[in-house]
């Protein structure tokens, strides 16, 4: 199955094989972890930086703590802000300044020098568990890709027309 992202086709097939073996990953955000002693790396995995056509970078500041599932940041396409939903409940120990002035390296290298966050759990004995293996993950990779590149449907999100008559403010 290929991925068309402006002039460039990615072939799921290489973003699977690609996929680091020791890592976890959170599917529903297409984030990668890898624990790192008593921290945890964290970045955006091929899949959604193929398909993101990511720009800029904007991380919550260091030293605060982000509920598991809360944002750690945002991530802007020339169409969009996507909110980076935290994997794991946490406290933001570092973040990727060289993200932050060339999203390049994500784009690049995401398994290594595009990283996003350096992060320290502060629930990592019960959130560890909701994370994949890169085995299950390349499983429901497959099986979800198709549904997470479809175009959202417009007309459920279209507004209904306004009537300038009727606005109170």
């Amino acid at each position: 199955m290929s991925i068309v992202v402006g002039s460039m086709t990615v072939e799921l097939a290489e973003i699977l094989a690609e996929l680091p073996e020791d890592y976890l990953y959170a599917p529903e955000h297409d984030l990668w972890v890898r624990q790192e002693d008593e921290e945890v790396v964290v970045g955006a995995n091929r899949f959604v930086v193929a398909h993101g056509q990511f720009m800029v970078f904007y991380p919550r500041p260091c030293e605060i703590p982000v509920m598991r599932e809360k944002s750690l940041g945002v991530m802007e396409t020339a169409k969009t802000a996507v909110a980076i939903s935290c994997p794991l409940s946490c406290v933001i120990v570092e973040t990727n300044q060289a993200v932050q002035n060339d999203i390049q390296v994500v784009i690049d290298d995401p398994y290594r020098a595009g990283w996003l966050y350096r992060l320290r759990p502060i629930a990592w004995e019960e959130e560890s568990s909701l994370l994949m293996p890169v085995a299950a993950y390349r499983q429901w990779l497959t099986a979800h890709c198709t549904q997470r590149l479809r175009k959202p449907d417009p007309q459920k999100y279209e507004m209904p027309p306004i009537d300038p008559q009727n606005i109170s403010y």
